[in-house]
């Protein structure tokens, strides 16, 4: 039996992780531990694990944090606590992602063959797709994401080798943390699990056993509206969104800027993609200033390795 653990990392969405929760106890290959990472979450989450009795089953071990820390942060914590127990694998998944019962079992035949991490293949709201959580890096067209998606073809294979498997059922080895530690909290949100396998896939191939299904229940928030300039219409991102956007952009621009194998085509696309957006949020956007802060400091932060998670909320209530 190897030693195998879960790492759930949850924030303010308790039905949903209820339904993970419950597929990793019901797995047919017994976990010998979950961790469960409240992100400081503030709908109840504590109170309904505590109703249905789940904060003491000694399966499941609960850390609940001060602040929300974000998925990387979260993980990140996650990680670092599970390692301390010797754990033989670390699979880690969001807490709206459901793993099929069979998702570990059928993992395990293939865990004796040297890989850097194992994965179950991600069903999108139970279809199968071609999605990001899946897939191989473009070191040359590394921006604005360098991840390109796996063809729904190679999903006919039994197994196939990878370098880009999302936090969404992703089992890493204990050889592979002992070696590049562990992932980086201060990203705090996106591209995080994609700088974690960045690092992992240089160390040898990711193994994902197409059998092995996990479900991710993912629900888009709408964070676009149109926005008009004389005749010509544009999809805008909400003011009330920009903040989360930031990460996203900060961190995609720190991985083009260290991984990139072509680095004149970067910073020239860098550059007209900075030009053309300055330019639309004075024609579209509401909240002109703030909005410049924001798409600055963004790139500026990426580019010169500054990770305030502080920053976006405080632009946003006008005190940067």
């Amino acid at each position: 039996m190897f030693n195998i653990c879960a790492i759930v990392v949850t924030f303010n969405r308790k039905e949903l992780l209820l339904e993970c929760l419950k597929a990793l106890l019901q797995q047919t290959y017994k976990l010998n531990k979950i961790y469960l990472i409240n992100n400081n979450s503030s709908d109840g989450t504590y109170e309904l694990l505590e109703e249905i009795n789940f904060l003491n089953n000694k399966q499941i071990e609960y850390i609940n944090l001060e602040e929300n820390i974000g998925g990387a942060g979260g993980f990140a914590h996650g990680l670092k606590t599970a390692y301390k127990n010797s754990h033989e694998f670390y699979y880690l998944l969001d807490d709206d992602a459901e793993p099929a019962l069979n998702a570990i079992e059928t993992l395990v035949p293939y865990l004796n063959q040297s890989y850097s991490a194992f994965a179950s293949t991600v069903y999108n709201n139970f279809e199968l797709s071609e999605t990001s959580h899946r897939g191989n890096f473009d070191y040359c067209n590394i921006y604005p994401t360098p991840q390109k998606e796996l063809p729904l073809k190679e999903y006919e294979n039994k197994s196939v080798e990878i370098e880009m498997a999302s936090f969404v059922g992703i089992l890493v080895t204990k050889n592979s943390i002992d070696t590049i530690g562990f992932p980086r909290e201060e990203f705090f949100i996106h591209f995080d699990d994609t700088e974690y396998c960045m690092r992992l896939s240089k160390l040898a191939k990711i193994l994902m056993i197409t059998d092995s299904v996990i479900y991710h229940k993912e629900k888009r928030q709408e964070e676009k509206i149109v926005k008009n300039f004389l005749w010509f219409k544009k999809n805008r991102i909400r003011y009330d969104k920009l903040w989360i956007k930031y990460f996203g952009k900060r961190n995609s621009i720190y991985l083009a800027k260290e991984y990139t194998t072509c680095k004149i085509k970067f910073y020239s696309k860098l550059l007209l993609e900075y030009v053309i957006l300055i330019k639309d949020i004075i024609l579209y956007d509401d909240n002109k200033i703030n909005r410049i802060k924001f798409s600055t400091s963004s790139y500026i932060d990426g580019l010169t390795d500054i990770f305030d998670n502080k920053k976006p909320t405080n632009i946003l209530k006008g005190n940067l």
